[in-house]
């Protein structure tokens, strides 16, 4: 049977993306909404029964309806299979999965010290505004040091978005971007701009956009999307956890600047350095099996 995007064009088939991104992102927050209402007692988080309970359900539904059915559904479009064209039929390289392991939590002090770079970089009021409302409910979810919240903002903040946005943008628009332009490098880092811009949080952009291409790279060396969701999972766990863990001890992270830090520029050299070997490696041997 001919597949539904068979005499289609790329810029169709964006477009079909994009459609299928609004209309989820638009069922998502309904249904979300309705579910806070039945098991919460109201649509609104701030007037639900239980408001951390109704965030982390709004946060699952968003995240489900909004990337991994559009994903899903568009990779079925493309020939009648849900897991070949988002190369989520094909196992990593062990080699490159042990080095994404390593480089999970060396990136971690680039990634914070690119985001207080990005943090200093001024922003247009309504701008500012959206950033605070996403930090808002960001700082709410984590709020609560409870191991049970742990375990529950791992799966919903950690997991669920690392599946789900892997699925959209690895593993839906890079490959339709990558077989539009027939240049795989461009098709990486026009997604890690969408991937950054989509998230509305600006403030982090920079870092963002720098993950999103490393994640586009990772799906490029290894021919399978599970390695790039491992990344993006284990980079989101490791951010969470070490939050929970300063957060706990009172320490308040947004006044602490990572530079003044004692021993931080060491650590900086050896990650950059760590970093850039370990995707020297990785490239070097993105063929070996």
């Amino acid at each position: 049977m001919e597949s539904f995007f068979a005499h289609k064009s790329r810029g169709v088939q964006l477009l079909y993306l994009a459609l299928f991104f609004l209309i989820g992102l638009i069922v998502a927050s309904g249904v979300s909404m309705l579910l806070s209402w039945i098991f919460f007692g109201s649509p609104n988080v701030a007037d639900a029964s239980n408001p951390l309970a109704a965030l982390h359900l709004q946060s699952a539904v968003a995240s489900i309806g909004s990337f991994l059915v559009p994903a899903l559904l568009f990779a079925y479009c493309q020939d009648r299979q849900w897991w070949h064209f988002n190369y989520a039929d094909r196992k990593p390289a062990a080699h490159l999965v042990n080095v994404t392991l390593i480089l999970s939590i060396i990136i971690l002090p680039l990634v914070a010290l690119l985001g207080q770079w990005n943090e200093a970089i001024p922003l247009p009021e309504a701008l500012q505004e959206m950033e605070d409302a996403a930090n808002s409910v960001l700082d709410q979810l984590m709020e609560d040091h409870s191991y049970s919240t742990l375990i529950l903002n791992i799966l919903v903040l950690g997991l669920l978005p690392a599946v789900c946005e892997e699925f959209l943008f690895q593993g839906a628009l890079q490959p339709l971007l990558t077989e539009w332009t027939r240049k795989p490098h461009l098709a990486i880092w026009l997604t890690a701009f969408i991937f950054s811009t989509i998230h509305l949080q600006f403030a982090g952009f920079i870092p963002r956009f720098l993950l999103g291409a490393y994640l586009g790279y990772l799906l490029y060396w290894s021919h399978s999307l599970w390695l790039p969701i491992l990344a993006h999972f284990l980079h989101n766990a490791l951010t969470i956890m070490l939050t929970f863990s300063l957060e706990g001890r009172g320490i308040d992270l947004e006044n602490i600047k990572f530079t003044q830090i004692h021993g931080a520029l060491p650590m900086i050299i050896t990650c950059v350095v760590g970093t850039f070997i370990s995707l020297v490696f990785m490239w070097k041997t993105k063929d070996a099996k």
